[in-house]
């Protein structure tokens, strides 16, 4: 049989994926800071998951979900891409010099040793955007 992993995305935050526990919708747990509303709830849906014995499944790509993958121990596959075809995940997004995961020749992402999210800011970029300093 094939585990059913849920929610993709669903209201209630983090707090509705006890819910989904409770009634035994799903086998491994599904949650992202971009979803469920930052790093701290998404820590808190691997942690629940951990404690029922299931596997939580970090949904999107990006520093702060790379983040939570290398500090939980209940999530064995990190989503990088094919969100949409028309994406480019090897480019990074304007206001960064480089994109936070790039894969390795064998297919791996890396933690970024940068400091905080490991993100490369381009703050040339910010400056020539910024509208106001007030």
């Amino acid at each position: 049989s094939s585990p059913i992993v849920g929610p993709e995305s669903f209201g209630g935050k983090h707090h509705m994926r006890a819910e989904w526990v409770k009634a035994g919708a799903c086998d491994i747990l599904r949650a992202g800071a971009n979803g469920v509303g930052g790093i701290t709830p998404t820590m808190k849906v691997a942690a629940l998951a951990e404690s029922f014995g299931m596997d939580c499944e970090v949904h999107g790509n990006g520093a702060a979900s790379l983040a939570v993958v290398g500090a939980i121990r209940n999530c064995r596959w990190y989503e990088r891409g094919l969100l949409h075809p028309f994406l480019d995940y090897d480019e990074p997004a304007a206001y960064l010099n480089s994109i936070v995961d790039p894969m390795d020749d064998q297919g791996f992402v890396h933690l970024s040793q940068r400091p905080g999210l490991g993100e490369d800011i381009n703050f040339a970029y910010i400056e020539a955007n910024t509208v106001s300093h007030d």
